[in-house]
């Protein structure tokens, strides 16, 4: 296997379960926050690495409508439905860790609930460098691998489901071994279907060091 094999169903599930779609657009906040904090290129030309039904994308178009957006997704059917959903993208069947696309192509990176599904993360990291500019930035999320382990042993998710979930560290190794620079690391999101004022709440956690109650991660490197 050598990305993410989209599920149909889930994509469809964003449309009708309230915490499916909660979860989307709390990834997407944090994407678009790292890209406007961190980005010190003229944002030109993006990339949704693993881009599923294109719905992450498709946000971040609307806050820079003038770039290139493009989606890379494994799955054929899901590459259909985004089409269908969002034909003003450019959406396109690949695999994220063989990229064909020229060295420097991109100011911005991006890859949602991803990494913990490829074979060889290493890979794809060097490959993410290689296609994004100097300068350019790469947001990556991945689920914490302790509550990861609890979602799995209680039967929210299937064994197998992922390769190797890993933490913060590691993947801020990683991406350091790739030849980025981490310019942030951080959890984010306490409760999976969303709550009153919860990012607040989470940076009082993150200032007590209570983060270990966040279930999802967020490293921002840039190239």
């Amino acid at each position: 296997m050598t990305g993410r094999l989209g599920d149909l169903e889930y994509a469809r599930g964003r449309e009708r379960k309230r915490y499916l779609r909660y979860r989307l657009l709390r990834r997407a906040h944090e994407v678009d926050k790292a890209i406007e904090e961190f980005s010190e290129l003229p944002v030109r030309d993006i990339i949704d690495l693993g881009t599923a039904d294109a719905r992450m994308l498709e946000i971040i178009n609307r806050k820079y409508p003038g770039a290139r957006c493009v989606g890379v997704e494994l799955s054929g059917d899901l590459v259909e439905f985004g089409k269908a959903m969002f034909p003003h993208l450019r959406i396109i069947e690949g695999d994220v860790q063989s990229l064909d696309f020229p060295d420097g192509s991109f100011d911005v990176a991006v890859a949602t609930a991803l990494i913990e599904h490829l074979p060889d993360p290493g890979l794809f990291m060097r490959e993410v460098k290689r296609v994004l500019r100097r300068g350019g930035i790469f947001v990556l999320t991945s689920p914490d691998p302790f509550w990861e382990s609890i979602a799995t042993r209680v039967g929210h998710l299937s064994k197998g489901q992922h390769h190797k979930v890993m933490d913060l560290p590691q993947l801020g190794r990683l991406a350091e071994g790739a030849g980025f620079a981490v310019v942030k690391a951080q959890k984010f999101m306490l409760s999976p279907v969303g709550m009153p004022f919860e990012s607040a709440v989470e940076r009082v956690l993150r200032r007590l060091r209570l983060d270990f109650m966040l279930a999802n991660q967020l490293l921002v490197c840039r190239s």
